[in-house]
């Protein structure tokens, strides 16, 4: 049975005393953005922007972080890369960064998400491959910039691979970032594409195996892709679904606002098993439907709130407190400190 790890309730007590950060965090800002938090993109695979960022994703990263913040505790050293079957012809691999999903066929593999940019990461991905076909990678679509995710989209290419993103997350990769110059990262700055799409979808096929790949609008980022195999009723979903608190990267086009609309749209496809961004198990169609709940809410009382005149300061705190189903998210996680001018231009747009 499919676990549900994500919908553990956590006791207000609990909450008021500590916060997990290791949920998946756009990397490359984030410098005292909040205790402890990570300057730079934390340790391993999120090291990133602030809380969520500063360690990020250390839990199953490989890359060294570039400091984790002031009185931040050391992360956990790197969980290896590790393959498991979700549906015959569909396995996820955990570790190292994102998660990465493989459909199998015997003309080739369609490869989502590329792990931590670095030649071990690679090396030991397409090793992980190898255990379940002998068959090349021929498509590799990556679900957004990050590179937790995005990080060998160039060994990809090199490989032969035909590598896939929306057009946002090119973009993001040229002029993305807090200053206008394009993202990075402390491990490196990922390669380009060699292959775009522009609009809402893009289909691709292997013989009988199909995969639509879908940007429904602003989530986790301003590039975001979810990769549906309609055969299979499985939907790969990158960071727009994560087993921790979620986090919008603003200045790499995230939106808080957006992003249950986002999720709504990839419900009203016909898939019953979801893999998530980070997480070690796949996720069933009730936990993304209480996932997108969530996060409905949330944007409802926060357009709420703006308009009735709450402070910047003071409009995270007041969200936490009248959303008591965010338990166990933290707004400070969702919407870190230097993004909060951002979220509250969102708000006030959306206010009018």
């Amino acid at each position: 049975m499919l676990r549900k790890t994500w919908l553990a309730i956590v006791p207000a007590i609990v909450l008021a005393a500590t916060f997990n950060v290791h949920g998946q965090a756009p990397e490359g800002q984030g410098r005292g953005e909040g205790r402890g938090q990570g300057r730079g993109e934390g340790r391993g695979e999120g090291r990133g922007e602030g809380r969520g960022e500063g360690r990020g994703q250390g839990r199953e990263g490989g890359a060294r972080g570039e400091g984790q913040g002031r009185g931040a505790p050391a992360a956990p050293a790197p969980a290896p890369q590790a393959i498991k079957m979700v549906k015959p012809g569909l396995y996820m691999v955990t570790g190292a960064g994102g998660n990465s999903t493989v459909r199998v066929t015997d003309q080739g593999v369609i490869l989502v998400d590329t792990k931590n940019l670095g030649e071990n990461f690679y090396n030991d991905l397409v090793a992980q491959i190898k255990t379940v076909t002998n068959q090349p990678v021929k498509y590799v679509v990556v679900t957004h910039v990050h590179q937790d995710h995005s990080g060998n989209i160039g060994r990809f290419v090199k490989a032969g691979a035909t590598v896939i993103t929306n057009i946002g997350l090119k973009q993001e990769l040229e002029t993305g970032g807090a200053d206008g110059k394009g993202y990075t990262s402390a491990q490196g700055k990922p390669d380009a594409p060699n292959e775009t799409y522009n609009g809402k979808s893009k289909k691709i096929s292997i013989g009988k195996a199909k995969a639509e790949i879908y940007h429904f609008g602003k989530a986790h980022t301003g590039g975001d892709s979810e990769v549906y195999f309609p055969d299979l009723k499985v939907i790969s979903m990158g960071d727009e679904l994560v087993a921790q608190p979620p986090n919008a990267d603003y200045p790499n086009g995230g939106s808080v606002l957006e992003w249950p609309k986002v999720l709504a749209d990839a419900l009203k496809l016909d898939w019953d098993t979801a893999i998530p961004g980070h997480g070690n198990d796949p996720m069933t169609r009730a936990d993304v439907i209480a996932f997108q709940k969530k996060f409905d809410l949330i944007a409802k009382k926060a357009i709420e709130l703006r308009k009735k005149g709450v402070a910047k300061d003071q409009i995270r705190a007041q969200i936490q407190m009248e959303v008591p189903e965010m338990a166990p998210w933290m707004m400070t996680g969702l919407v870190n400190d230097m993004r909060l001018d951002a979220f509250y231009n969102e708000l006030s747009a959306a206010a009018k």
